[in-house]
């Protein structure tokens, strides 16, 4: 598995607040411990694997934040 990155970003000001990362051993982080308990309620709430998690969060927004694939 490749390293995969998303960005979370301010919908108003267009501002990355931090990253999520889907590491090649499987593991999905957060940049931060804000960023790590969105992850940790989707993932749980949904009972969704790391994988799983990440495709459901790419493209996610609530209005105040959006999450879309990091550039380059």
């Amino acid at each position: 598995m490749t390293r995969r990155v998303l960005e979370v970003v301010a919908v108003d000001t267009d501002r990355v607040l931090g990253t999520i990362e889907l590491t090649e051993a499987g593991e999905l982080t957060g940049s931060s411990p804000d960023i790590q308990d969105m992850i940790d309620t989707m993932a749980s709430s949904r009972r969704a694997s790391p994988q799983e998690a990440f495709e459901g969060l790419t493209f996610w927004s609530n209005g105040y934040v959006k999450v879309v694939p990091a550039e380059g």
